[in-house]
């Protein structure tokens, strides 16, 4: 029997020559990928966890194209997104100017977060907090903490972060007879996320500026930069959408994401012993809430303080 081209994925067909690489919960991906026949250049958005989901996206390529990968793009910096970019040698990367300048300043930092005896560290704790009085939505949440810190441990060789070497500010044509962009609306997730647009289909990649049954993370960007951007992309009409994590959604799942979001803004103002926003409540008692409501906190606090000065 042939080995699976797509180990890590769950491959989901959008439109002809399109294709969504769904993270399997059993698979080191971890972020959904996007697998797009430009025309003769087919593309890889988003590169998984490690270097071996970066070569078995190659593979899933060429079995689903006739050809391999002809370039790659970066939805944002991080890792579950970026550092299967050195499974993808050879190829042009494209992302966003800053993501390329975060990448290379963070380089020595993600090195040290990828050190073997930390990362057992990490798993030991995550799995002691199994059974604890968290919700539902802070188990998965647990879960997929722990999915991430194995991923890291699964690498067979050592991980070297790998920036995009090609750029762009706010919109770039993409090589080939399908109309295809990418495109950035600023700070949002991170501080210059890039999605990938395919305006004939009306289909959208969006990395971590969607989310669909997971928290985002808030702690490297802008959350309130970030509902407007969601409101750029609803303004873009999407029939269907990839999000950095979860299924296939439309213009439920940014919805879903803005009142995360606005959950998240309205806690963090709110008196530490308020209720919990109905946003929220799914999550209760997980780590990624509680560093989500911190950094909001700070974040607005600082925000406060600017204004003063």
């Amino acid at each position: 029997m042939a080995p699976n081209p797509a180990p890590h994925h769950v491959l989901q067909p959008l439109a002809d020559g399109v294709r969504a690489a769904l993270a399997r919960p059993d698979g080191f991906a971890i972020c959904n990928s996007g697998l797009v026949d430009l025309g003769g250049a087919p593309l890889v958005f988003d590169t998984g966890m490690i270097p071996e989901v970066g070569r078995a996206l190659r593979s899933v390529t060429e079995a689903e194209f006739g050809r391999g990968p002809a370039l790659v793009a970066n939805s944002h910096w991080h890792m579950d997104h970026s550092l299967g970019n050195q499974g993808l040698p050879g190829l042009p990367i494209w992302g966003t100017r800053r993501t390329r300048e975060i990448l290379l300043e963070q380089r020595t930092a993600m090195e040290a977060d990828l050190e073997r005896q930390g990362l057992e560290r990490s798993v030991r704790e995550l799995e002691a907090r199994r059974g604890g009085s968290g919700s539902e939505g802070a188990a998965r949440d647990l879960e997929f903490l722990i999915q991430i810190h194995r991923a890291l441990l699964a690498a067979a060789e050592p991980i070297v972060p790998t920036p995009p070497d090609r750029t762009f500010e706010s919109r770039v044509d993409l090589p080939g007879s399908r109309a295809a962009e990418l495109r950035s609306f600023g700070a949002g997730h991170t501080e210059a996320d890039a999605v990938l647009w395919l305006c004939d289909e009306r289909i959208l990649f969006a990395g971590d500026l969607v989310v669909v049954g997971a928290q985002g993370s808030l702690g490297s960007g802008d959350p309130i930069h970030w509902l407007a951007v969601l409101d750029e992309i609803e303004r873009l009409a999407p029939e269907q959408i990839v999000p950095g994590h979860g299924p296939v959604t439309g213009p439920a799942g940014i919805a879903e994401t803005r009142d995360y979001l606005v959950g998240i803004l309205a806690a963090a103002e709110a008196a530490p012993t308020a209720a919990l926003p109905a946003a929220l409540r799914r999550w209760e008692g997980s780590l990624s809430l509680e560093e989500n409501l911190t950094f909001a906190r700070q974040w607005l606090g600082s925000r406060r303080g600017t204004a003063r000065t």
